[in-house]
């Protein structure tokens, strides 16, 4: 009898384990900023998306920030791209993705800011404060 009561005690610990894991992790929320830096005034045009979700069309003028909030989808593959578009510039670019241990570290795994600039799209390291080319203009 003792024997079922233990077996039934560590069972339920790695359930409530297993469910915190799994569950816990869909109640943080990330964050995802992206600004107009560019230098001679250009307006960027923004339209970013993840599989379920179509955020829309956004335009930034100089020194304005767009951001949004979301949660992880169950599988852990959470994935926001954007099409950004300036004057004379444009690219699509992973703005969010779980899949990178790297990049997550860079946004202190919860908040991304992202600076589009007239040389490239930027990433902020959240721990050191600084910006890192993480994109190159396309066109």
């Amino acid at each position: 009898m003792a024997t079922s009561f233990t077996n039934f005690v560590v069972l339920l610990a790695f359930a409530t384990f297993s469910s915190n894991v799994v569950f816990g992790s869909l109640l943080v929320k990330y964050y995802v900023h992206i600004s107009n830096d560019f230098s001679n005034g250009n307006q960027l045009t923004i339209h970013c998306k993840s599989r379920d979700d179509d955020l829309g069309w956004h335009v930034l003028q100089v020194s304005e920030e767009w951001s949004w909030t979301f949660r992880e989808n169950i599988y852990g593959t959470t994935l926001f791209w954007c099409n950004l578009i300036g004057e004379n510039h444009s690219a699509s670019v992973k703005v969010f993705y779980m899949s990178d241990t790297e990049f997550l570290k860079m946004c202190n795994y919860m908040e991304c800011f992202w600076s589009v600039r007239d040389d490239g799209i930027y990433l902020k390291n959240d721990w050191t404060a600084s910006w890192s080319l993480w994109y190159d203009w396309e066109h």
